[in-house]
């Protein structure tokens, strides 16, 4: 086990600029019941019953003696407690030294991400809490979390950008192997084979991932795969991501399958993607480090909504890499699902990784493109080519 200790300087900074003295992170049996903030956190995982503290200085691990020697070498941990009984009483010892008035616990209403702490561990915690001689105030450690798994580094983002890469490049392939009587379940066999022999995995579920949708007539969104025949005068959406050494991407590309007669896609088409084309791209250079998820949304779903489309029933965009809906911050409007301040108005941070996914309805099927972009001082990049021309499929 280790810790990632390019995050340490970010834990140490978030929690000096949240006003948070303490972070304490607790679980046992993770792989069977996952904290979502340890695979950030490095490659950790517990069996028995572990409990990680970050002040502002310094990281604390209590560990039960099974673990204590590992725990010992592992750098970026300051300081290893052994205890030989109950947890509960070492944490307790180590919270009277470090007297925290602020505590931060992984539980939030707003993020799945920050929320990793059962109400077990909750309920043994609240008990230590009670025996101090000042209580601290606990707070959700959702601002830190959201920095420290948000705000990705250069590796990481050289990771991510090689999945988009990869995934963007299989995409662009299909036209050339679509044949007549191809289905969307050979599409999405053809997708998922090019991404394993080359060494990466499904970036979600590899029953879902890709999502295949060539039939308006066809239910769409999570509902898994509908085997169902390439349809001429119809367009198809591929919503799919490539996954390798622990992070991922999230791409949705459009194509266009020509009816005998044609040579290119009709007007209203063409118009519909060249709209979401563009509202990416404006979203895209209006972000910068500063501004808000919510303020971001609205560029893009003006565009839209101005030209008389419908306003698409999702966010604008979400952060991905460690997973491919990752947490934090996003990109959304103000309707209930996304109606929380610390989502939708904290402002962006550089090294957060984001899609950028509008989608309008037309007659000949869904118009969605979803790029990857990564936030730099200067503002945000594409991790790859974007989607430029809608691609033509004759079969």
């Amino acid at each position: 086990m280790k810790l990632n200790k390019e995050k340490l300087p970010i834990i140490y900074e978030s929690l000096k600029k949240n006003g948070i003295d303490a972070w304490l992170t607790v679980g046992r049996e993770t792989i069977m019941k996952s904290e979502p903030v340890l695979p950030v956190l490095g490659d950790l995982s517990f069996i028995i019953a572990t409990t990680i503290i970050f002040t502002q200085e310094k990281c604390i691990a209590v560990v039960s003696p099974l673990d204590i020697e590992a725990y010992k070498g592992m750098e970026g941990i300051d300081d290893v407690r052994l205890y030989p009984g109950y947890m509960e009483d070492t944490v307790l010892e180590v919270l009277q030294e470090i007297s925290p008035k602020v505590l931060a616990l992984n539980i939030s209403s707003a993020d799945s991400a920050a929320d990793g702490m059962t109400v077990g561990f909750y309920r043994r915690l609240e008990r230590v809490l009670d025996k101090l001689p000042v209580r601290p105030a606990v707070v959700s450690s959702f601002p830190v979390v959201a920095e420290v798994r948000g705000r990705k580094t250069p590796s990481q983002i050289e990771i991510i950008r090689d999945c988009a890469v990869q995934a963007d490049k299989y995409l662009r392939s299909l036209p050339s192997v679509c044949h007549p009587g191809m289905t969307s379940l050979e599409v999405f066999k053809y997708l998922q084979k090019s991404a394993f022999d080359d060494g990466y995995t499904m970036s979600w579920a590899e029953s879902q991932c890709p999502s295949v949708s060539c039939d308006p007539d066809v239910p769409q969104g999570h509902s898994g795969l509908i085997d169902t025949p390439l349809k001429k005068g119809c367009t198809i959406n591929i919503d799919y991501g490539v996954r390798k050494n622990g992070y991922c991407s999230d791409l949705q590309r459009m194509y266009y399958v020509l009816k005998d007669d044609e040579d290119d896609a009709p007007e209203d088409v063409k118009k519909a993607f060249y709209l979401v084309r563009d509202a990416i791209d404006a979203a895209r250079r209006f972000m910068r480090p500063g501004v808000t998820g919510f303020q971001v949304d609205q560029v893009a779903r003006h565009m839209i909504v101005d030209e008389g489309f419908d306003s698409w029933n999702a966010a604008l965009g979400h952060q991905v890499g460690h997973e491919t809906h990752d947490g934090g911050t996003i990109l959304a409007n103000r309707r209930p699902r996304y109606n929380k301040p610390e989502l939708i108005d904290t402002p962006l941070q550089v090294g957060n990784v984001f899609t950028l996914e509008p989608g309008i309805g037309i007659p000949q099927g869904r118009i969605g493109i979803e790029e990857d972009v990564v936030l730099t001082e200067n503002g945000a990049e594409f991790l790859c080519d974007r989607q430029e021309e809608i691609m033509l499929i004759r079969i």
